[in-house]
């Protein structure tokens, strides 16, 4: 079971579990006939038919308090985020805003974070394309330093933030894709909605389309300039819950490539896992010359 402790040094709290190191880990060749993801009588999904299934995961990281679930998009073994229709999409959506919403009433967590980790080299464990939503019983260290530290007006509102249209990616009525003023990993990009929105529960059906629909064309654009499936971290950042004007808070998808290059790495190392202080292999604005291109072709649709 997990065991949540506070370090006495930092004051950050860390999950800790010796049963993680049991759970099943299968690659990306094989078969789904042995995958846990797949429909079959004795798998995590079981037989129901379903399009996008949610539940509780079997080595979880916190565990009342806190929850810990996965969200597999698809009973398809091979269907990952670039390659679901719009309206299998759309469910995904779905079912992340009816997890915050339901998690973010629980009184053991303090913030709902979804994510996924995109391929075996940023841990995924299950070769079939799935996310996972984390219940936190505390505010984690990232969101707490953007809450103590959220600038009046919001920078994601602003639209003389520095350099933006440099940094611009991709822009509809509705959403915006920059490279971020200070990125942490080389190829790192931002979805964020241009009206003020605090998490998803406040986003309508329409809204939801869009941001599917463009985070899509990110992965696509991704795997079309590394020249294959890209591993990656897709996070969603949303307010922590039941604190002071939360409404303050802007949503935000950050994509963060591990990649740097074609066969090259972006390895957190001394600085990024030591102190916290990561160091860029390029700026923002090259960034987003580079994909802006790509991004936009594949994107014409929108």
């Amino acid at each position: 079971m997990p065991e949540i402790r506070r370090d006495p040094i930092s004051g950050e709290w860390v999950s800790l579990s010796g049963d993680r190191q049991t759970r099943p880990l299968t690659v990306s060749s094989q078969l789904p006939a042995r995958c846990p993801f797949c429909p079959g009588p004795t798998t995590e999904v079981g037989l129901y038919p379903f399009q996008t299934a949610v539940f509780d995961n079997r080595f979880p990281a916190f565990n009342q308090p806190g929850a810990s679930e996965i969200v597999v998009y698809s009973p398809d073994h091979w269907a990952d985020l670039s390659t679901l229709s719009l309206d299998h999409l759309h469910a995904v959506w779905t079912a992340w805003r009816h997890r915050t919403r339901d998690l973010g009433t629980r009184p053991d967590v303090a913030q709902v974070f979804i994510f996924e980790n995109r391929g075996t080299k940023v841990g995924a464990s299950i070769a079939h394309p799935h996310g996972q939503i984390y219940g936190y019983p505390f505010i984690p260290p990232r969101i707490q330093r953007e809450w103590e530290t959220w600038p009046d007006p919001c920078p994601l509102c602003r639209e003389d933030a520095p350099q933006l249209d440099e940094r611009t990616v991709l822009t509809t009525p509705e959403w915006r894709v920059v490279a971020p003023w200070a990125a942490r990993m080389p190829f790192e990009l931002t979805l964020y909605p241009r009206a003020h929105h605090a998490d998803l529960t406040t986003l309508d059906s329409d809204s939801g389309r869009g941001a599917m629909a463009i985070l899509q064309v990110l992965y696509a654009a991704y795997d079309r300039w590394f020249g294959h499936k890209t591993a990656l971290v897709m996070a969603l950042y949303q307010a922590p819950n039941r604190v002071f004007a939360r409404e303050r808070y802007h949503l935000r998808f950050d994509c963060l490539p591990i990649e740097r290059g074609p066969e090259k790495l972006k390895y957190l190392a001394g600085s990024e896992l030591a102190m916290g202080a990561f160091v860029g292999d390029m700026l923002p604005e090259q960034v987003a010359a580079s994909l802006r291109p790509l991004v936009q072709a594949i994107g014409r649709r929108l």
